[in-house]
């Protein structure tokens, strides 16, 4: 199978299954077919007085980071109120064939704040400039940076709630 084409599927398969979690959870959420720009699943609580707009990074079982772009990233701050937050990134590991995937829940403002520190500290390092690949808009995200987010699908809001 050409590499695009299984990348395709592992994101595709990642947005799966955090859309089952989120239904086996106990809210409704569903995926989008057509790529929206930064939505990938839609989410509500049971009475859908809570609605939720999530964005699914997945890395398969040949991938020790997630990929990203650094335009995603930006300075921000957390809200005044985090239970108005109604925007998140969900990163899924699939592991190894077999078994359950793993998954960190982060609010947007953070994961973009953490992508935009983390490559500006990157570029001091590197006088302004990356060494290798000047033009390259990529940004790779390891499984450290997301520690304190392993499973924390409370901070969606939408499950038990009405």
């Amino acid at each position: 199978m050409a590499s695009g084409a299984h990348n395709k599927l592992v994101t595709r398969a990642g947005e799966y299954f955090v859309a089952a979690e989120l239904n086996k959870r106990g809210a409704y959420a569903v995926t989008f077919a057509l790529n929206m720009p930064k939505i990938d699943i839609i989410a509500c609580n049971t009475d859908q007085s809570r609605t939720i707009h999530i964005k699914v990074s997945t890395r398969g079982e040949t991938s020790s980071t997630w990929q990203t772009a650094i335009g995603e990233g930006r300075p921000c701050r957390p809200p005044e109120n985090p239970r108005g937050e109604t925007e998140f990134w969900v990163f899924v590991d699939l592991g190894e064939k077999g078994k359950s995937p793993r998954y960190w829940v982060t609010p947007c403002w953070w994961i973009r704040n953490d992508i935009y520190e983390v490559h500006k500290d990157y570029l001091d390092r590197h006088e302004g400039q990356r060494p290798r690949t000047p033009g390259s808009q990529h940004h790779g995200i390891n499984e450290n940076r997301l520690r304190d987010w392993k499973e924390k699908w409370e901070i969606l809001g939408i499950f038990g709630e009405s």
